[in-house]
């Protein structure tokens, strides 16, 4: 793969349409962090990127992957290496949070509101 075909992806990646409840495409959250999403291709990764969903829900998998895979011309491979960038910084921001004490008044289905900021592709 040219190094061309890859920015070609990356910017289709950082203005990938944003897709909401309206679409049938719910807000991910991710465990008590409410996530406030910069990015709708960081969201699509990280939804498709769910453990077992391929299995689980191969519909739904099939329905999220086509659509990014068609928009950004990235491979399904990239697209799960991608997701799983995300989900660890997620992780990783999860326990910042908990060991800065953020996430300890939390109750119940309480959330805490953490926004993420555009994550550098993996491609």
């Amino acid at each position: 793969m040219t190094a061309v075909t890859q920015n070609e992806k990356r910017h289709r990646a950082a203005t990938f349409p944003g897709t909401g409840p309206a679409a049938g495409i719910p807000n991910a959250a991710y465990g008590p962090l409410d996530v406030l999403w910069e990015s709708a291709f960081d969201r699509m990764c990280y939804l498709v990127s769910g453990v077992d969903l391929a299995i689980k829900n191969a519909k739904r998998y099939r329905r999220l992957m086509d659509q990014i895979t068609s928009a950004t011309g990235c491979t399904e491979e990239e697209v799960l290496a991608h997701g799983d960038k995300v989900r660890a910084i997620l992780f990783f921001a999860h326990d910042k949070l908990e060991k800065q004490g953020a996430l300890r008044e939390l109750s119940g289905k309480s959330r805490v509101e953490y926004r993420l900021a555009p994550v550098a592709p993996v491609f």
